[in-house]
C-alpha cells in the first residue's frame, strides 16, 4: 500500500469515515468508528520520527475510555488515537508548520527533537455509561500492525459494549 503523508491522516480517516457511512464530524455509532480506524490503521504513514527504529514510538494505537480530555467536557469519552513521533515542529493556532532543525538537538547520540502527535476519533456518551479502557499497541512498520494487536483491540472494543455516542471530534492534536 502506498503510504499517506502524516499531515493527511485526518482527512484520510474522514474519508474512511465516510465510506462507512458516518458523517466524520458526528459519529454516533461505535461499531462504525471502529471499522473506520481499523482501515486508518493500515495505511502507511511517510514522515514519521524513529530514533530508535520501530521500537518504542514510530506507530502506536491507543485506546481509552474514562473521561474525555476536553477541558471543558467531563463526559465519559472514548478515543481512538494513533499516535506518532514526528521532527519537532512549531505549532501555529494548533496547526503543525514545517521542521526546521537543521542540527541533531544531541549532538553525541546525532538525535533530532521529536514532538509526539496523534490523530484522535473521540466519541463522548452520557454521564451515566461507565467502562474503562487503557492500553496501547505499536506497530512493527507504519501502518503494519500485527493481526494478533489488532484482534486483542478489536476485542476491547466490542467487550466495552458501548451504545450510540452523544457527539464526536476528530483532528489532529499535539501530545507534548
Amino acid at each position: 500500500m502506498t503510504g499517506l503523508w502524516w499531515r493527511d491522516g485526518v482527512q484520510e480517516l474522514r474519508r474512511f469515515v465516510s465510506a462507512e457511512g458516518g458523517e466524520p464530524d458526528r459519529v454516533h455509532d461505535v461499531d462504525l468508528a471502529w471499522r473506520a480506524f481499523q482501515a486508518f490503521l493500515h495505511v502507511p504513514l511517510l514522515g514519521l520520527y524513529d530514533r530508535w527504529h520501530n521500537e518504542v514510538e514510530a506507530d502506536t494505537l491507543v485506546i481509552e475510555f474514562g473521561e474525555s480530555g476536553c477541558p471543558d467536557d467531563d463526559r465519559p469519552g472514548l478515543l481512538l488515537a494513533r499516535r506518532f513521533a514526528i521532527p519537532a515542529v512549531e505549532w501555529v493556532d494548533g496547526e503543525p508548520m514545517e521542521s526546521s532543525q537543521d542540527e541533531p538537538a544531541d549532538r553525541d547520540t546525532g538525535h533530532y527533537a521529536a514532538d509526539f502527535v496523534q490523530i484522535e476519533l473521540e466519541l463522548f456518551f452520557p454521564p451515566d455509561v461507565l467502562a474503562h479502557a487503557d492500553d496501547l499497541w505499536t506497530a512493527a512498520d507504519s501502518g503494519r500492525f500485527a493481526a494478533a494487536a489488532l484482534a486483542e483491540a478489536d476485542e476491547l472494543v466490542r467487550a466495552l459494549r458501548l451504545g450510540p455516542a452523544s457527539h464526536s471530534h476528530l483532528h489532529l492534536t499535539a501530545c507534548n
